[in-house]
């Protein structure tokens, strides 16, 4: 290959295939191909984003940079000629007529020799000296410059422009104005609900006050009776048999009377914004059957759970029933969770945490782990929420239906809501957790006479 068609051959790769010119500053695509990156700008659609190759319609994810050495290749190749490489020190000629180019064609915008104007391509072209064409394009490159910095200017000014910013301070400021009205609303509702506990706390200090006077009233009242049981003893045979008969009655009626403990009604304190604030952390969970015992019967989908029709003697049962439990198969190390169970066909149970699984050993289960939980009792017709550890019991009006419990591993917080009110009804803010957690549940057992349903995790999806 000579010198000349390898020139050729060189200055082709280093040719636009959309201009047909020398590369100006010189773009290449993902694919391999390469374009001016005017003519790459022009030749895409606005705003879509990836977009092909003009050349193979490869999809391009990105617009590319500037390929700086097919830049500099490039404006190298425009220096070379393959007349100039036959006479390196001649004038460059016109490839047709190997002359010396001497006016310049305003149409087709090249230079050309005398013969070449007189061919029949160029016969109602407009032509003019070599020196005059270059004056005037030196003139017209002078006179684009200033334009072209103005528009450098403008565009600049796009990056930091003073409307932008202002957009954004306003709309940093807006944003900034709802949360305020939202927190403003929170405070408003927090001082509302504190309040309420206020008088609802003075009403029950009353009560324990005039509780506490009926409990000293009647103890004092037992105690004027052994007092007084002890000077009739010493009295003659007599009037020991008059005086007895009432004495006797008295102390009757006193033994008869029941002691009750000082119980709290658990009141309604709904918390705006906690359902949706609750949602968030919204887990999975399903039953481990491998944990639950002989009584137990948990469901195909692992999301129920209740004692079988055949069961051990409700009366044989501790006070404190939980005896039988269920597992759930996910285990928590860290973060937030919460999930719902729906009590609703239980009229006694038991959810919480444990730090460890129960280990079956034949027919019984044993563990050494703890357990944290809050369970519902029924005693006649009144329900009770007792928790587990700390004995702390409230009386509820009514049982509730749908129980949430959230769990912070991190800060070591367990909580139990009435879903339905969005209310809090028991909480521990100080349960140290160093090992893997996995909730539990504890349906109550048949009581003689009545028959109870499951109790079943509510899926995630299923909004309240």
């Amino acid at each position: 290959m000579d010198a000349v068609t390898l020139v050729e051959s060189f200055q082709q790769e280093t040719t636009c295939s959309i201009c047909l010119t020398f590369f100006s500053k010189p773009v290449t695509l993902n694919c391999g191909h390469s374009f001016c990156q005017i003519c790459l700008t022009r030749s895409k659609q606005d705003g879509v984003i990836p977009f092909t190759c003009p050349e193979c319609r490869k999809i391009s994810p990105n617009f590319p940079g500037l390929n700086v050495r097919l830049s500099k290749l490039s404006a190298f190749c425009k220096k070379l000629n393959p007349q100039n490489l036959q006479n390196p020190v001649g004038q460059s000629r016109c490839q047709k007529h190997l002359r010396v180019p001497k006016l310049f064609c305003k149409e087709d915008q090249t230079s050309l020799c005398i013969a070449c104007t007189e061919g029949q391509e160029h016969a109602a072209h407009t032509f003019s000296p070599i020196e005059e064409a270059a004056e005037n394009c030196r003139k017209k490159l002078r006179d684009t410059v200033p334009h072209l910095r103005k528009k450098i200017k403008e565009w600049n000014e796009l990056k930091t422009s003073k409307k932008d910013k202002h957009y954004r301070s306003k709309w940093r400021k807006l944003i900034r104005g709802e949360y305020a009205k939202m927190h403003r609303f929170l405070y408003e509702e927090e001082r509302i609900c504190l309040d309420l506990l206020k008088q609802e706390e003075c009403k029950a200090f009353r009560l324990r006050d005039s509780y506490y006077n009926t409990i000293n009233q009647h103890v004092k009242n037992m105690e004027d009776t052994i007092q007084e049981i002890d000077e009739t003893r010493s009295r003659p045979d007599l009037d020991l048999l008059e005086e007895s008969k009432e004495l006797l009655q008295t102390s009757e009626s006193l033994l008869s009377e029941k002691p009750k403990s000082f119980t709290l009604d658990l009141r309604d304190y709904p918390i705006t914004g906690m359902k949706d604030w609750l949602k968030r952390f919204r887990v999975n969970i399903t039953l481990d059957p491998e944990t639950a015992n002989d009584y137990l019967i948990v469901s195909e989908d692992l999301k129920s759970v209740r004692h079988g029709d055949k069961g051990p003697d409700p009366s044989n049962c501790p006070e404190n029933f939980p005896s039988y439990l269920v597992f759930a198969q996910q285990a928590f190390v860290y973060g937030i969770h919460y999930w719902e169970v729906n009590v609703s066909e239980q009229p006694q149970w038991a959810l919480g945490i444990s730090t460890k699984c129960l280990r079956k050993r034949k027919t019984t289960y044993y563990s050494v782990g703890y357990l944290y939980m809050l369970r519902c009792e029924k005693k006649g017709n009144e329900f009770y929420l007792i928790t587990r550890p700390g004995l702390v019991c409230q009386r509820m009006k009514e049982p509730v239906p749908i129980i949430g419990i959230f769990l912070d591993y991190t800060k070591g917080s367990l909580m139990f809501y009435n879903a339905i009110k969005s209310s809090l009804l028991s909480g521990m803010n100080t349960v140290p957790l160093t090992e893997p957690v996995r909730p539990l549940f504890s349906p109550c057992p048949p009581m003689p006479g009545s028959k109870v349903g499951s109790m079943t995790i509510l899926p995630v999806e299923d909004n309240i």
